[in-house]
């Protein structure tokens, strides 16, 4: 609790101090509500180069639903894949697949920390045509592995050199860019990830553990004011732990590796922003890729097109009473 203190109580002000207010304008009195749909894919690919050969899985999850929400200092969102989209249902074919986030980011002057909780279950071989032959596309099932469960809890650290430009517009929307700016961004990331298969009598498994530094460079252009255009590219590179573990007829087998990673972050941005109005759209992608060994690797690619809006409201005052509270010991303690 001490810590939560110590955190409300500083924040403001550094707020105020890593920003600028010519640039930039912050709703620190109202709450960002956003509605996100998009086409983000969950993809592995395995390619062996002595024979060119490549094994590459997909979710059956083509659209995904984000609702987000922001205020002060802290926002969150939850996402999921609905079935109301038709194509989140084509389980015939793809087989059924399942998806979950949890988002939560902190803002702490040019210092912005996140937290994710991702989990997806259910994948096809979307070369499925590799390996049967006379295979028909639309017409014949994919082969799939319906107990593949991919898991990552996750968190990331940011921090933005320039206070003329908006990290929160660019990610968040929950500021309003209203000068041309941009800013390097460089982003620690840090994540726990298990990938588990049922295979029969054989359980297979790998966990491993992620540390990355990506060294981004964003860039906003503000157009007529209201109107921006965004655009970021972030390479990486880092190491990954991990622990292949193989329990097969009450045998368990255990091997660990370490290896070299690299990594490609990159989007672009249009939008529209105003004292309550926001709306937009995003393409973004994501590559990442390691060698497991001399002939084989191992790559998971992540490319979606996202669709935004959004509304700025004053909060309930239920919500305004619970800060003036904080805020009211934290004077009292001075």
């Amino acid at each position: 609790m001490l810590f939560i203190w110590c955190f409300c109580s500083n924040v403001t002000a550094q707020e105020k101090k890593a920003i600028d207010s010519t640039y930039i304008k912050s709703f620190p009195d109202k709450i960002s509500i956003r509605i996100n749909v998009d086409t983000q894919e969950d993809l592995f690919s395995l390619k062996n180069t002595e024979d060119n050969s490549q094994l590459t899985l997909q979710s059956n999850n083509s659209f995904k639903l984000f609702l987000s929400l922001d205020y002060k200092f802290i926002g969150g969102s939850i996402g999921f894949a609905p079935h109301f989209f038709s194509d989140n249902t084509d389980d015939y074919l793809k087989g059924k697949s399942s998806y979950t986030n949890y988002k939560f980011r902190f803002f702490l002057g040019k210092w912005v920390q996140g937290f994710e909780y991702v989990k997806v279950k259910g994948f096809y071989i979307e070369n499925t045509q590799d390996y049967i032959p006379n295979w028909t596309e639309n017409l014949d099932p994919y082969l799939q592995f319906s107990d593949l469960k991919y898991l990552t809890i996750g968190s990331h650290t940011s921090y933005v050199f320039n206070p003329k430009f908006s990290y929160r517009n660019v990610l968040f929307q929950s500021e309003w860019q209203q000068k041309s700016a941009g800013s390097f961004v460089p982003t620690l990331y840090y994540d726990y990830n298990r990938t588990s298969l049922q295979l029969e009598t054989t359980k297979l498994a790998e966990d491993f553990f992620n540390i990355r530094l990506a060294l981004g460079y964003y860039y906003t252009l503000v157009i007529r004011k209201k109107g921006f255009a965004s655009a970021y590219l972030a390479p990486g590179a880092g190491v990954r732990f991990s622990k292949n573990t193989t329990i097969s007829s009450n045998e368990k087998t255990i091997s660990k590796n370490t290896y070299a990673t690299q990594f490609l972050d990159g989007g672009l941005q249009l939008g529209y922003s105003s004292d309550h109005f926001i709306f937009g759209t995003k393409l973004n992608f994501s590559v990442n890729a390691y060698k497991e060994n001399n002939t084989e690797t191992v790559s998971q690619g992540k490319s979606y097109l996202l669709f935004y809006i959004g509304y700025r409201f004053n909060p309930p005052k239920p919500v305004v009473q619970f800060v003036d509270k904080i805020t009211l010991k934290k004077k009292n303690k001075k």
